[in-house]
């Protein structure tokens, strides 16, 4: 099977690079060039257009930054819309606006084309190792024809249910992902300001009620002062946008997501948009003259 991969940037990359580990034909395609070199090295063709890629190859990934993103590659003038084919398939890794992706699968089936949702959860690591979630929505049928593909990439394949309950489920959990980092990042500032060794009230925390993934994460970054991405800052506010964009349209209010929200906007106006989102913490640090750091393993 040909596959085409569109936008081969820090996530795209990593996961174009596995399926051509695993001996498929690949097509690459990204607004640059540069990002590719390693994939075209490794024997990946190149195509000058998402256009292009449609024509020749019948399975299609995206890794995009954001929904308009993803209309561009669709339905730009190059876009993959304008030589899609009956029985052709699109996988949009991207964390996506269910609603954008719904319009695009209900564009595509009138021309024989199945469409996916499948962001992806577990960093650049987890790209790296091929051990991503996967959360797809769509068509069963069509998860199993591509679930050999998607097993490259990723080590759990959700089934979640409709085109766009992929990014339901995805946007929900990066939300309360990022939650956990804020009240995280105030319990353990507040800490070292009231004294506390931050090894130590690490240690306390992530034995008891107050653990989550994002505190887990503090000895190999925050305490480190190693605040590069990663996932970036810049993607964490998109990202919790459309958490806001989606509370607004079922009318679901938001209050906390809201707060976390305003957390990271005021970072990335600070600067901070192309660093590690967990970076946000140090915003704090400023603020109260303290730094969490305990170097060391």
């Amino acid at each position: 099977m040909n596959i085409g991969f569109v936008g081969v940037g820090q996530m795209g990359g990593r996961m174009a690079r596995r399926l051509l580990e695993a001996g498929y034909d690949l097509t690459v395609h990204d607004l640059r060039k540069e990002p590719a070199q390693p994939l075209l090295a490794k024997g990946a063709r190149w195509a000058h257009s998402s256009k292009a890629m449609a024509d020749s190859c019948q399975l299609v990934l995206a890794s995009l930054p954001g929904p308009p993103e993803v209309e561009q590659v669709v339905y730009g003038a190059n876009g993959l819309m304008a030589a899609w084919k009956k029985g052709d398939i699109f996988i949009d890794t991207t964390t996506n606006l269910p609603a954008t992706i719904q319009r695009v699968a209900a564009d595509a089936r009138a021309k024989g084309v199945a469409v996916l949702d499948a962001p992806v959860s577990g960093g650049i690591a987890g790209a790296d190792a091929g051990t991503l979630s996967v959360i797809v929505g769509g068509d069963a049928l069509t998860l199993e024809q591509v679930r050999k593909v998607l097993e490259v990439i990723g080590k759990n394949i959700f089934h979640v249910g409709e085109v766009g309950c992929g990014n339901i489920a995805k946007i929900i959990n990066n939300m309360i992902g990022f939650g956990c980092r804020a009240i995280s990042d105030e319990g353990m500032v507040l800490g070292v300001k009231a004294g506390i060794d931050p090894r130590k009230l690490w240690e306390v925390v992530t034995a008891s009620t107050g653990s989550n993934r994002a505190l887990q994460g503090f000895p190999q970054t925050v305490f480190q002062g190693d605040f590069e991405p990663g996932f970036r800052l810049a993607l964490a506010c998109k990202d919790i946008g459309l958490a806001m964009t989606m509370g607004r349209q079922y009318g679901v209010p938001l209050s906390v997501g809201a707060a976390v929200e305003q957390k990271l906007l005021e970072a990335k106006a600070a600067g901070l948009g192309e660093k590690a989102s967990h970076a946000v913490i140090t915003r704090l640090e400023e603020l109260t003259g303290v730094q969490v750091r305990a170097p060391g393993p």
